[in-house]
């Protein structure tokens, strides 16, 4: 009786087939087999209630859609290993692009000219509610190109992050990160 009634055990066992049905969804997850097991888990309820053995019809329509849910799941799974995949995953944050020889771009080298000079100049920032630092205007930002969509610019100067959108050949301040 002191068995039933020990956490240690029941959390054991808990643990255990948690483990087991994470791996067994894991692997159904990267075969794309989703459907099928939808499909499955149908099957089992039309078996059960006896759908399946009464009428061939249910049955025929039932095989033709696990038949294809697997051939789908086939499919899916040889487009996502060969990297054909129609998703493109983005990531979060910005990314600096490598030239091909692994230096750094900077913006002159995208674009071969300096920023415009109707990207407004900020004397004094108010940043949460306290005066921050006075921007210095001759300082030379770093430009870097954002990798996940090469029409934004980002300029990093010594106290804050600048981000920029190309259009029409001028860049357009979009935000302001400062450091810490």
């Amino acid at each position: 009786m002191i068995l039933f009634k020990s956490r240690l055990i029941f959390g054991l066992i808990w643990k255990i087939i948690k483990v087991f049905f994470t791996v067994i969804y894991s692997v159904l997850s990267f075969f794309n087999l989703h459907f099928t097991l939808l499909l499955g888990l149908i099957g089992i309820v039309l078996y059960f209630t006896g759908a399946l053995s009464n009428n061939r019809a249910v049955l025929v329509v039932y095989a033709l859609l696990l038949v294809l849910s697997v051939l789908y799941a086939v499919i899916a799974s040889v487009k996502k290993l060969l990297g054909i995949d129609k998703k493109v995953k983005r990531s979060k944050g910005v990314q600096i692009v490598e030239k091909e020889d692994g230096e750094r771009q900077d913006e002159n080298t995208i674009q071969n000219q300096p920023p415009k000079q109707d990207i407004p100049m900020h004397g004094e920032q108010q940043y949460g509610g306290n005066v921050s630092e006075i921007v210095n205007e001759s300082e030379v930002p770093k430009y870097f190109k954002v990798r996940q969509n090469p029409s934004y610019i980002m300029a990093e100067y010594s106290n804050r992050y600048v981000l920029y959108k190309i259009e029409n050949g001028k860049l357009n301040e979009v935000r302001t990160d400062y450091k810490a």
